[in-house]
């Protein structure tokens, strides 16, 4: 009876203690997937979402850049190294300015491995380098990144702000203080970056700026990324959508500038096509929420590759996988009243999208779509969710209408060139398409136009304005390469570069001699092929050469020999 009795308390044992593992095991998952919905401890809690601070809506799809290749080497980066270890070298201020103004000359050749100095392994640790920067009363951050507790700067104090001279006063200093020539040398990296003018340049000293071991330069990094402006902006609007404390400095960054609305940072970049369409990359990427009006100006853009990537940028704001929704919650109303509903505290990417597609669609297309925003402080129901558009129909419709009128605008210019070259005015003709090929490259009267520069071209040889009708037959060539008058009108081409060339006093002879193999019966450019190999030149010239050379000959002769019998 013991035995049975003993036998069962094991096997009761047994499950109990069988049952708590399972039971851990769910509890530990269920803890799992707590910790992986809840933001880490060490977090900032400013980074958390608040009724006035949305955070980004967070773009689900996966990013579609492939990973970097490794780097090649570039020309000059062992000499931008050379100079670097020059300047931690010393011996003296003279030397350093002067290696200083070398590593500027080359700066804009090395971007990649002045980020890579920055980023090195030093062999002065962090605490000397920031002795280093007390002595000229730099501002310096903590361990932690922080700097002390300052007031709020006026505009008066944040211009004298950005007017501090760090490398200034670092050459002024004893250049045998330990670590100021490590110092020196990365505030001088930092400089040559900014110089650039090359967005990755401003990437990579924001990425110093949160680098251990150059963490001290935080202030410094700042100061250079916003004299970048406006080459700075894709970065900093990139970080300003990232996490914590990267997101923080680049959203003051911008602030600073007055380049956080995206409407601003893409007119800052107007002059410069190529930084248009980065930012609006960022945009893509980041799927930034303030950003979707400004995406939608540029989605009509005079500049074809603006207005490619513009629309390519508004594609995925409004297809893909939804954005997260914004948290819900019942609004006060004037009076201290609550609203009967909760209501979203912003609205997404998406539901903005919606909204700008609905206005314009009104506008241009004369539909009546109700335009909703559900964080108006009211009551009334809502009835954009009942008048459900589609978001791609509508905005294929509008892309169309776009297109159409545009097609329209350049049909009145085609048609108001060929006026004015049916004039006699050819300049103006000219210059209209100019502008209509600068705008829309493969247009179906590529042919019609060659002609026009091609007569251009034959009314300034005349007026032997010869650089001009260079330009004037190669516009012909590239419009119409196919022609059967191509090589003629190559042809023209060469012979005219030659001869601008001749009237500069440069050798035109390589150019004649193309325009002959072009065109065998050429017959200017073969007297101008003869004239640059010297056919052409008067034999007196020759001869007198020579002459002149024999006296010079005798007379040495008669020296010598006087020399001897002295």
């Amino acid at each position: 009876m013991r035995a049975v009795l003993v036998c069962l308390l094991l096997l009761t044992t047994s499950i109990a203690g069988a049952e708590p593992k399972a039971t851990d095991k769910a509890a530990a998952d269920k803890r799992d997937k707590r910790s992986a919905d809840k933001p880490a401890a060490d977090k900032p809690a400013a980074d958390k979402p608040t009724a006035d601070k949305p955070t980004a809506d967070k773009p689900t799809a996966k990013d579609d850049t492939p990973p970097p290749m490794p780097r090649t080497p570039g020309v000059d980066d062992a000499k931008a190294t050379a100079i670097l270890q020059k300047i931690v070298a010393g011996p003296d201020s003279a030397a350093r300015k002067a290696a200083i103004a070398e590593l500027m000359a080359v700066a804009p050749q090395t971007v990649e491995v002045l980020g890579e100095w920055l980023a090195r392994t030093r062999t002065v640790d962090a605490d000397t380098r920031r002795l280093a920067l007390v002595q000229i009363d730099a501002a310096v951050p903590d361990k932690k990144g922080k700097f002390p507790d300052r007031t709020r700067q006026t505009a008066k104090e944040q211009k004298a702000d950005d007017e501090i001279d760090w490398l200034k006063k670092l050459l002024e200093l004893d250049p045998s203080t330990a670590g100021v020539g490590e110092v020196i040398a990365d505030v001088a990296a930092i400089r040559a970056l900014s110089s650039t003018k090359d967005s990755r340049g401003a990437q990579l000293i924001f990425d110093t700026a949160f680098l251990p071991d150059a963490m001290i330069y935080r202030d410094e990094c700042g100061r250079y990324i916003r004299k970048m402006e406006p080459y700075s902006i894709p970065a900093l609007t990139r970080e300003s959508q990232g996490r914590y404390d990267r997101r923080r400095y680049a959203t003051w960054q911008l602030e600073r500038l007055d380049r956080q609305d995206p409407l601003k940072a893409l007119a800052a970049a107007t002059a410069n096509e190529a930084l248009v369409i980065e930012i609006l990359e960022v945009f893509r990427k980041t799927k930034l929420r303030e950003a979707v009006h400004a995406v939608w100006t540029k989605v009509n853009d005079d500049a074809p590759r603006v207005r490619e990537a513009a629309r390519k940028t508004w594609m995925d704001y409004i297809t893909g996988p939804a954005p997260r929704p914004a948290p819900m919650k019942k609004l006060y109303l004037p009076g201290g009243k609550l609203t009967k509903k909760e209501k979203p505290l912003w609205l997404t990417y998406r539901e903005l999208a919606d909204n700008e597609l609905r206005m314009v669609a009104n506008e241009l297309l004369h539909e009546d779509y109700p335009v909703e925003d559900e964080t108006r402080l009211d009551d009334r129901d809502s009835t954009a969710k009942i008048v459900k558009i589609d978001l791609l129909e509508v905005t294929q419709r509008l892309f169309a209408y776009y297109d159409g009128e545009r097609a329209k605008r350049d049909a009145a210019e085609w048609i108001a060139a060929k006026a004015k070259a049916d004039s006699g005015d050819l300049a103006g003709a000219t210059t209209m398409l100019d502008r209509l090929i600068a705008l829309t490259p493969e247009r179906a009267e590529r042919a019609e136009m060659a002609k026009l520069y091609v007569a251009w071209g034959k009314q300034l040889e005349g007026k032997n304005q010869w650089a001009e009708a260079s330009a004037a037959y190669s516009k012909a060539h590239g419009l119409d390469p196919k022609a059967s008058s191509a090589d003629a009108i190559l042809a023209a081409h060469h012979y005219a570069l030659g001869k601008s060339l001749e009237s500069q006093g440069k050798d035109g002879g390589p150019d004649f001699r193309r325009a002959v193999a072009l065109k065998p019966d050429y017959t200017p450019a073969q007297a101008g092929a003869e004239r640059a190999a010297g056919g052409g030149r008067p034999t007196w010239m020759l001869y007198g050469a020579a002459f002149a050379v024999a006296i010079a000959a005798a007379l040495f002769a008669m020296v010598m020999m006087r020399r001897r019998h002295a």
